[in-house]
């Protein structure tokens, strides 16, 4: 088998396809597939965060969102009984999109689909389904794929296989992975989208009502419904009693919350589970999205962690595909994936202890929300921003701390710079990135020398930039960020020396170091990459 095979991607949901797009960015052939015949039409997750907004930007799509969502301030929180009323108001996140948007999943998928389509010419093989998976003794991959309408089979030996096949990965059980975890016990949760006339409630706002024994969310959709979640013990989940537009009904009233609810477009019902994945590769095969997390809904974190999954490991497995990259970068994925797998989990609990936790009273849940440091913190965990993978990763001898800015493992700030120029509108790339950052004037001319050297120690695999408050006479345009108020410093700090940056394609800080210490870098990027 030749490494130079295309790669095979199971499921053309959200994660699969931010996958496809990730790889046809770097000209990486693959075959993506789905067993349904066609994308489902369910809204499903509403919710998209900063750090995923952040990635569409990257795609150069997030304007299609931004001009068709709901921007949503947070989320508001009623205790039965209780006059005060928290908030999470995600309008002090320290990024450019201090908001959630409200997008139905269906919608958010059809954008990445067409995307691909008309950006890359390839589409989802809908009605294709994975059938078999077998490895051999050197590491040989070998799929069957059935098509569902011809029952024709095709034996298809892939580079590598990604199962982005949801919470039953035919991908994940076939290698007999562990999927460990528990239901929350007793819980069903139901939902449905619908109109409600006479709805009161603030339209940029997701409002959670508690009582003791059920929960109740509310907001608006892009498509002027109503989307309604119930979480109890199975009471409303019961049809001997009601339909369940009449125990949707129940509940709003039980609440106090105005309007009445029309026949429902859609509706759902299931039991929450909490699992996470021992690992997230086996040898060429890699499991990404609900395939290797599933967790509760609060937050609505669920589809945003799946496409960081997928923007983590697209840049890696087209860089291992070009063999540009060693297979130590490979195993990078699911040691730096799982640990915020494991955080959102974590979160997701905490959330889950305040809106959903039947049976407690409302004072001990209103507690959880009067912690100090509780909004800045929740909402940058949820919105995606301050997950990090600092002190995943091996770093070389002797390297010396900088102090201020992101640390080695951090999300990148962006910077707003003059003529409508953003930093992440140089790094729009899906190649590395390296800043370079004199400290005076008289250090300009040692920038322009360690950026010809990173040319020949690195060649295509980074494109480097010295940013200045001036054009540089022996520097391209290309190569140079103007930042004439010094605006970089002030979010990745400043020192008595001049300082370097390398961002990966995911806009995380690979490496960090001063002038002097070039070599720590070169160092660094050959624990990943082949010479």
């Amino acid at each position: 088998m030749s490494e130079k095979d295309p790669i095979l991607i199971v499921g053309g949901g959200p994660t699969g396809v931010v996958l496809a797009i990730e790889l046809s960015r770097r000209q990486v052939p693959f075959k993506i597939i789905d067993s349904k015949d066609r994308p489902v039409p369910t809204s499903r997750a509403f919710t998209i965060h900063a750090k995923t907004l952040e990635i569409f930007e990257q795609l150069g799509i997030v304007e299609k969102y931004l001009n068709t969502g709901i921007k949503n301030y947070g989320f508001a929180f009623t205790f039965e009984g209780l006059s005060e009323k928290p908030a999470l108001d995600f309008r002090i996140l320290r990024c450019r999109y201090p908001y959630i948007l409200n997008y139905s999943q269906n919608e958010t998928e059809r954008l990445l689909r067409e995307h691909l389509t008309a950006t890359y010419g390839v589409d989802i093989e809908w009605g294709n389904r994975l059938t078999g998976l077998e490895t051999d003794e050197n590491g040989t991959v070998t799929a069957t794929i059935t098509n569902q309408q011809t029952q024709e089979e095709e034996v298809f030996k892939p580079s590598y296989i990604v199962g982005a096949d949801g919470v039953h990965s035919y991908v994940r059980k076939s290698l007999n992975l562990p999927f460990e975890g528990e239901a929350y016990e007793g819980m069903i949760m139901q939902m449905m989208d619908t109109e409600v006339e006479g709805y009161e409630e603030d339209p940029q706002w997701t409002q959670y009502f508690m009582k003791e024994n059920n929960f109740l969310l509310t907001t608006m959709l892009p498509n002027g419904k109503c989307r309604l979640l119930v979480s109890d013990q199975g009471e409303s989940a019961d049809r001997k009693k009601n339909t369940r537009r009449d125990a949707f009904q129940q509940v709003m009233d039980e609440h106090g919350v105005s309007g009445t609810i029309s026949e429902p477009e859609w509706t759902t019902q299931w039991v929450i589970w909490k699992r996470l994945a021992d690992i997230y590769s086996k040898g060429k095969v890699f499991l990404c999205g609900d395939s290797a997390h599933v967790h509760s809904p609060s937050g609505g974190q669920g589809m945003n962690s799946c496409i960081q999954d997928a923007w983590n490991l697209g840049w890696k497995l087209a860089m291992a595909w070009r063999g540009e990259a060693k297979a130590e970068l490979l195993d990078t994925y699911g040691d730096e994936r799982k640990p915020v797998a494991q955080q959102v989990i974590d979160g997701t609990d905490h959330m889950h202890d305040i809106i959903m936790a039947h049976g407690k009273g409302m004072e001990e849940r209103m507690a959880l929300t009067q912690s100090d440091g509780w909004q800045i913190e929740v909402t940058e965990r949820i919105a995606g921003i301050s997950y990090t993978y600092f002190g995943i990763n091996k770093l070389p001898d002797g390297l010396e701390t900088l102090e201020g800015g992101p640390r080695i493992g951090d999300r990148a700030p962006d910077v707003d710079y003059p003529d409508f120029r953003t930093l992440f509108g140089y790094l729009r790339s899906p190649e590395f990135s390296m800043i370079l950052m004199p400290a005076s004037d008289a250090e300009a001319a040692k920038a322009v020398d360690l950026l010809n050297e990173a040319s020949g120690a690195f060649g295509t695999t980074v494109k480097s930039f010295i940013v200045s408050k001036q054009p540089l006479d022996a520097v391209t345009c290309e190569n140079t960020i103007l930042d004439p108020e010094d605006q970089t410093t002030e979010k990745y700090g400043r020192g008595n020396e001049g300082r370097i940056y390398l961002i990966r394609p995911d806009g995380y800080v690979a490496f960090k170091c001063s002038f002097s210490q070039f070599d720590k870098l070169v160092e660094f990027f050959g624990y990943w990459f082949n010479e």
